[in-house]
C-alpha cells in the first residue's frame, strides 16, 4: 500500500484506463438498477418465457426486426414504445426486452416502468448474444 501512489505516478496511463475501464462497468450496472430491470442470459430467458409465460419485446426498429427476430416476440420500436405500450395487455407479464446489443434496453424499461410495468427484464447482449447461444431466429 505504500507504494500505490508512487505506482499510480509511474504508470498513470494504467491507472486512468483502469478507472474508466471500472467507471464504465459500473455505470452499466447502475443504469439497469436504475431502470429497473434485471438482465438475463439467453438460457434464462427462454426459461422466463416457458416457465412464467413471460414475453419478448424487441425494441429494435421495425428493419431490423423483419431481417430477423426471435420466434414469438412482440415487435415494437423503441421510438413508438411510448405510444405503441397500451397494446401489451398485462402490467403484471414478464417483459423480456430485446434489442440487437442490450443498449437500448434501459431506456425502454423506464418508459414501460413509467406506463406501470413491473415485472421487466432485459436479454443481456441483445440479440448478439442470442445468436452467440446458437438459438433459432426467423426472418
Amino acid at each position: 500500500m505504500e507504494n500505490l501512489g508512487e505506482f499510480i505516478v509511474e504508470n498513470w496511463v494504467l491507472a486512468t484506463l483502469f478507472v474508466v475501464l471500472a467507471s464504465l462497468v459500473m455505470s452499466g450496472s447502475l443504469n439497469s438498477k436504475l431502470a429497473g430491470m434485471t438482465s438475463l442470459s439467453a438460457a434464462e430467458a427462454v426459461q422466463m418465457v416457458n416457465q412464467q409465460n413471460g414475453v419478448f419485446l424487441d425494441i429494435r426498429e421495425v428493419s431490423e426486426f423483419k431481417k430477423e427476430h426471435i420466434a414469438d416476440s412482440t415487435n415494437m420500436p423503441l421510438s413508438k414504445l411510448a405510444d405503441e405500450s397500451s397494446k401489451l395487455k398485462d402490467q403484471a407479464q414478464a417483459i423480456i426486452l430485446v434489442c440487437a446489443s442490450g443498449q437500448r434496453t434501459s431506456a425502454a424499461a423506464k418508459q414501460l416502468r413509467k406506463q406501470g410495468f413491473s415485472n421487466i427484464y432485459a436479454l443481456k447482449g441483445g440479440l448478439n448474444t442470442w445468436k452467440d447461444a446458437k438459438l433459432p431466429l426467423f426472418s
